[in-house]
């Protein structure tokens, strides 16, 4: 009998091998969820220090997927069908940072007691270089200020606090399956909850409502952190909440 548990005793070299040269961020877990192997690629993407900081510490892959009840579907969903293809989910790493993953698992064919997952970031880098840029282009334009009319600064200051200049990252790719990422069924919690609130701005809830900062959903939508701000504030208008930290609250304790 295979044991649960994957050591150097009972995985065959060739596996161990192929493994630990797969190109892709990959891990192995029990059926629990508990994490007994990963790769170089994995510890380089969730910014660990060694393997050991899964392994010695029986890291359980549901604590760093965002929404522990989503965890605990995918693993079911694994067990029942064997393989899941192109799942998209958010996760956590080492260093607290929220990364938008693809992910793809199946039960090892000879060893079902162990789950292949793999992992690939779905979110393009080069959407960085673009919102600092359009910073960038902000900090310049606040550099004429002073030698404006008073119309001029009144539009300057207008064309800031409207994020107009936040145009030129439009040729960003589109992410028009940003509910997946939340989850279906916390998407329709969030829409029964609050009927006056737009698709977007369920989706945007949704983010908050996984106890995310406003730093990680602006690095995952590509918006600016001034931008989700604004957002979250006109959402606040339409609720009968006084605060914006009783909003979160109620947000967070969505089940």
């Amino acid at each position: 009998m295979v044991s649960d548990s994957l050591n150097t005793k009972n995985q065959p070299e060739s596996l161990s091998s192929i493994f630990q040269w797969m190109p892709t961020c990959a891990l192995i877990i029990d059926k629990n969820g508990i994490i007994v192997e990963v790769n170089e690629q994995a510890i380089r993407f969730f910014k660990a220090s060694t393997q050991e900081d899964f392994i010695f510490d029986k890291q359980n892959i549901k604590n760093m997927i965002i929404d522990y009840h989503r965890a605990n579907e995918l693993i079911d969903n694994i067990k029942k069908n064997k393989t899941i293809t192109d799942k998209e989910i958010l996760l956590r790493r080492f260093d607290k940072t929220i990364a938008s993953v693809d992910m793809n698992a199946c039960l090892f064919p000879d060893y079902p007691n162990w789950i292949l997952i793999q992992f690939k970031e779905t979110f393009l880098h080069s959407q960085d270089i673009l919102n600092e840029l359009s910073q960038a282009y902000k900090r310049e334009a606040l550099r004429l200020k002073p030698y404006l009319n008073k119309p001029g600064k009144e539009a300057l200051e207008q064309m800031i606090i409207s994020n107009i200049l936040d145009e030129v990252t439009k040729n960003k790719p589109t992410r028009n399956d940003q509910v997946k990422v939340v989850g279906e069924d916390r998407i329709d919690l969030l829409t029964q909850a609050y009927p006056q609130l737009s698709n977007s701005e369920i989706v945007l809830c949704g983010y908050f409502s996984l106890k995310m900062s406003i730093e990680n959903v602006a690095h995952l939508t590509g918006k600016t952190p001034n931008c989700l701000r604004v957002a979250f504030h006109r959402i606040l208008r339409k609720t009968t909440y006084k605060t914006g930290k009783e909003f979160l609250r109620a947000l967070e304790s969505t089940k």
